[in-house]
């Protein structure tokens, strides 16, 4: 997203390029769980409110473009067997999906992507079965809100926001969550190396501005984390 996004926004005075690469993190993460094009439009606005040109669409496929090129790249990886799925999956959260089931809990898996894109995803990270059908993304992203499709599952599954646990990296889901009464936890998982135990300082203040619960690095401890997600 910086390799796209950094070399179109016009400098103000007094600015520099690591201001512009702070305030694209802060505003990719406040985005997360969105669809991206609506990302696309709000930066193609501020980079013409800078006296810049900037085409949304454009913008959209040049990113599209890098990020096809790096899913290609773990597809075959994955397929290929050089890498075990588990190390595209924040670290535990195997284990952890596979305690919810025991427990009896629904997983559901909801993203901000293409609707198409997160379904092969996890059917490559052989995640799907744990969902039984509940993998969702968007499929027209003016009308995606994640709010939306959390309150017709509940009303489809029958259960109210006090048996709502959300946990994820976006602001979306987490202010969602909380709008609808349930749990909210931010997963903030080092980026850099998968297991690290470091919670992500970029990722931290939005999600806990969006009203966060509590705060995680990642699922290394799948029954303890259960157990205080549920207060048992």
């Amino acid at each position: 997203m910086q390799t796209v996004m950094g070399p179109r926004f016009p400098l103000k005075e007094g600015e520099t390029n690591k201001d512009i690469r702070e305030y694209l993190f802060e505003q990719m993460y406040r985005f997360n769980g969105r669809p991206t094009p609506l990302f696309m439009e709000e930066m193609a606005r501020e980079i013409q409110s800078r006296s810049g040109e900037a085409d949304s669409d454009k913008m959209f496929q040049a990113f599209l473009s890098v990020l096809n090129k790096e899913a290609l790249a773990r597809h075959e990886n994955i397929r290929s067997k050089k890498c075990p799925p588990d190390d595209y999956i924040v670290y535990g959260g195997r284990a952890f999906i596979e305690t919810l089931i025991e427990a009896g809990l629904k997983v559901i898996i909801l993203s901000g992507n293409p609707h198409d894109q997160v379904n092969e995803e996890a059917d490559l990270l052989d995640l799907s079965r744990y969902c039984q059908g509940h993998v969702y993304g968007h499929t027209h992203a003016e009308n995606f809100c994640k709010q939306s499709i959390m309150e017709k599952l509940m009303k489809d599954e029958g259960f109210s926001g006090e048996n709502l646990i959300a946990i994820g990296d976006g602001a979306a889901e987490i202010k969602a969550a909380k709008a609808l009464g349930g749990l909210a936890v931010a997963i903030c998982s080092d980026e850099e190396v998968n297991g690290s135990g470091v919670i992500d300082e970029n990722k931290l203040p939005i999600l806990l501005d969006g009203g966060a619960d509590c705060v995680i690095a990642d699922y290394r401890e799948p029954t303890t984390l259960y157990n205080l997600l549920t207060g048992k």
